[in-house]
This record gives structure tokens, sequence and C-alpha cells, in this order.
């Protein structure tokens, strides 16, 4: 299981930098007016500072947490989050998440069964808590997928505190598709 861990982290790193704009396909100086407008460049220390930034609000919210979304394409879109306390449990329907740890430690569970599910705007459902769920304990630089349709719930033990980097992956909706089932 270690080696799906790493080979899931190989992966997650190459997604990461195309999300961010750092894999370049044209020659320096070549792309076009639309294509710049795709393309952004997430240095280690902007994530930094907004990790912390986010982190900080995350310690003065009621809920424990705080995100923002950084930048949207077409079919995804990258934010960065911070916990200081556990979430709720939620269920996105239409999106993936990769989380990729940026600092701290937390637990993830994943699966199981939504406990007093609320189904909101979007595909989108929240739950008091799961049952039956699989814990991932996270540490910065680990990253984990999560498909869409997949409960999930972010679980932070006293004095933990965790800042993650997000790309939400949108499903796709072409008929016959694998990923559309």
């Amino acid at each position: 299981m270690h080696w799906l861990t790493r080979l899931t982290a190989v992966f997650g790193i190459g997604m990461l930098m195309a999300s961010a704009g750092w894999s370049q396909t044209a020659a320096p100086g070549a792309a076009t007016q639309a294509q710049v407008e795709l393309v952004n460049l997430l240095t280690p220390s902007d994530v930094a500072t907004r990790g912390a930034e986010q982190l900080e609000k995350a310690k003065a919210s009621a809920s424990g947490s705080s995100g923002a979304t950084l930048a949207r394409y077409p079919g995804h879109y990258t934010m960065i989050t911070a916990r200081a306390k556990s979430g709720g449990a939620e269920v996105h329907a239409h999106y993936s998440d990769f989380l990729i740890v940026v600092d701290g430690e937390g637990t993830e569970l994943t699966g199981g069964t939504v406990v007093d599910p609320k189904e909101g705007e979007n595909g989108e459902t929240r739950g008091s808590r799961l049952e039956g769920a699989t814990a991932h304990v996270l540490h910065k630089g680990d990253i984990l997928h999560i498909t869409a349709g997949t409960p999930h719930q972010a679980i932070e033990g006293p004095g933990q505190t965790i800042t993650i980097f997000v790309i939400k992956v949108e499903k796709p909706t072409v008929e016959g598709s694998v990923a559309a089932k």
C-alpha cells in the first residue's frame, strides 16, 4: 500500500504542476493571449503565504475552517483551504478532489454513510458525520484523491491544523465515458 501512496504522490505532483501552470508546452514567448489567461504560476512561497492567511482565518472562525478559490480553468479550479477543527461530512456529486497537504496534519475519512444528509445546490450534500468510513492520516506532502460522489470528512485532533492545496476537477458529462458513470 505504501507504493500506492508514493505513486499517487508522483501523479498528484504532475497534476499540481499542470494545474498551477508549471508545465510548458510552447516555446517561451510563443503563448497567445488566450493561453496566457489559462496559465499561472504559484511558487511554494505563494502557496505558503496564502495557506498561512487561510490558517489564521480558520483559527478565528467558529467553524474552524477557511478557504479561497485561487483560479478557475475549463473543467477544474484550484483552492487553498485550512482547518483548525473537524468538519462535517460532505459529498460532491460533480467534482473530484485532489488534496495536496501543504502544511500540518490531520485525518480525512472517506466512504461510509453520511449521517443526517442535507442535499444542497449543485449536487452538494452535507451531513453531521460519516459512519463506516476509512481513515487516511495526512501529513505535509501527502496527496489524496477523492472521486466525485465519495463521502468524506476532515478530522482534526486537539492542537492539529492542516493547510491543503485543492484541485477540484469537474466530472465529465460525456455519455458513455467511464468517468460519467
